[in-house]
């Protein structure tokens, strides 16, 4: 059954990735001065400080470049270093499925197997759970389950053991959860099994067949400088201004440690390709682009297959950090290929605009569309900053004439006007698990949502502090009325 899903996987990507003998021809290549005054305008409109692109086409290099500065007094070029983030995922994927090519793994032998101590809180799942669902994100790990996902851990193996705590949010192979840990698992198999720490192996196995002669991986996120000389620096946007800071250190093995340049990020995307691949056999290889039947979310093996309603069919994957953003992109109807590098990170930054335009510049789709403008969002926040806060100042100059409007009326009238001014105080304090919510179980903590976007969380701090002082002097006027209508 293995070798006829194999071979099913096999045949979809030749034909879908490839085009079979009479598809519709590639689209001409677009004119490298179009993509990079492209780039250059919607770098622009995201206000983050650089970029390295890399296009290929089957196993062709089209276009690499090097857009705005790398935050260090220079240029940023096709050999400026940047954290890879999540696109880190891809590469663990491959190391774990070379491990298969040889033997050394089977895709539906449990963790166990290879990982004797490994443990969840439910010892059902713990037994069950195999090395294709955690590559697939389908194990039942989440975030969700594993409150101290956000602990300040820099240790692999003592992460891993950790887990045993951790509460299983589905059966395995049922649904999609997206969590560092599957691949931070992923990262302590490969070196229980190859003898060697993950990094190593990615090194030898895969960054160093492939040419990638500028690309490293780290298991915590401080150890970047040692071994990155030309790493750009990394930056957060405060009002549409980019301000260097640190990355924020922690563990990174297996799920987000990788660093690269568009150089061989170009390597990269052509080992992708059907006739470019030198680290898998296309048996194996196909199965990182193609997700689990009967499971929402498109996830496979580090990729994630993107169906956008208006856009061409793109199988990608973007990576995250506090000071750095990246994606890396497939184009399957048209051949192409292609990562964007960000020395910055913004979720009010429209990167995601930036890949669907050049998504579309490389398809033949037209003109694409401009990313949303950050200077524009950033302006309305910091607007409404200040209009919050010449509000609440003339609110609170006022306060005697409030309680005079408030003579005769019942005290808890003024309640539902109260609550609305306190509500911003109640966001901030319940920021983390709103997040949770909305993001379908991601946890992060209360420092990492601010840096991400700091404009919100001052607009929530201004609005909280304010709205909180009138609140005060409001129920202390409700007070003094009482009080003075008692004495009456």
């Amino acid at each position: 059954m293995q070798l006829i899903a194999v071979a099913a996987g096999v045949l979809t990507v030749l034909l879908g990735f490839a085009g079979p003998v009479g598809a519709a021809p590639a689209p001409p290549a677009p004119d490298p001065a179009v993509i990079d005054r492209y780039l250059a305008e919607a770098l622009a409109a995201t206000r983050l400080p650089g970029m390295a692109v890399a296009i290929t086409h089957g196993s062709r290099v089209v276009h690499l470049a090097g857009i705005g500065t790398d935050g260090r007094g220079g240029r940023v070029t096709p050999r400026s270093q940047f954290r890879l983030a999540s696109l880190s995922k891809s590469f663990t994927a491959t190391a774990v499925l070379q491990l298969v090519t040889a033997g050394r793994i089977d895709l539906d032998a449990p963790v166990r197997r290879y990982l004797p101590r490994f443990a969840l809180a439910d010892p059902g799942v713990s037994a069950r759970l195999t090395v294709r669902h955690l590559l697939n994100q389908t194990g039942g790990i989440a975030d969700a389950g594993f409150p101290a996902v956000t602990a300040d851990e820099h240790d692999l193996t003592r992460r891993v053991a950790s887990l045993r705590t951790a509460e299983p949010v589905s059966p395995p192979g049922v649904e999609f959860h997206y969590s560092d840990l599957n691949y931070q698992v992923l990262a302590r198999l490969i070196e229980v099994v190859t003898g060697r720490p993950w990094a190593q192996d990615l090194d030898e196995e895969v960054f160093a067949p492939l040419g990638m002669t500028s690309t490293f991986a780290t298991t915590t996120a401080a150890q970047a400088g040692r071994v990155a000389p030309d790493l750009a620096q990394g930056h957060v946007l405060v009002f549409g201004q980019p301000a260097a800071r640190p990355e924020l250190d922690g563990l990174v093995a297996g799920s987000t440690g990788v660093i690269s340049t568009a150089e061989d990020m170009a390597r990269w995307l052509i080992a992708q390709s059907p006739d470019g691949g030198r680290v898998l056999p296309p048996s194996v290889g196909a199965l990182r682009h193609h997700p689990p039947p009967g499971v929402v979310g498109g996830y496979a093996m580090g990729w994630q297959v993107v169906t956008p309603a208006h856009d061409p069919r793109r199988i990608e994957h973007t990576g995250v950090l506090s000071t750095f953003s990246a994606v890396q992109v497939l184009l399957p109807d048209s051949g192409y290929g292609f990562a964007l590098l960000y020395n910055g990170h913004s979720q009010l930054a429209d990167t995601a605009g930036v890949t669907a335009g050049l998504a579309a510049l490389l398809s033949g789709d037209g003109e694409p569309d401009p990313p949303r403008s950050t200077t524009l969002v950033s302006a309305v926040i910091g607007g409404v900053c200040v209009l919050v806060l010449l509000v609440r100042v003339r609110s609170l100059t006022r306060i005697r004439s409030w309680r005079r409007r408030r003579a005769g009326r019942p005290w808890w009238t003024a309640a539902p006007g109260i609550v609305w001014l306190i509500l911003p105080v109640v966001i901030l304090a319940g920021l983390v698990e709103l997040v949770r919510v909305a993001a379908a179980g991601r946890v992060f903590t209360f420092w990492q949502l601010c840096l991400a976007m700091p404009d919100v969380a001052v607009l929530l701090a201004v609005a909280g502090v304010t709205g909180s002082t009138l609140a005060v002097a409001r129920i202390a006027a409700l007070v003094r009325a009482t009080e003075a209508h008692a004495w009456r």
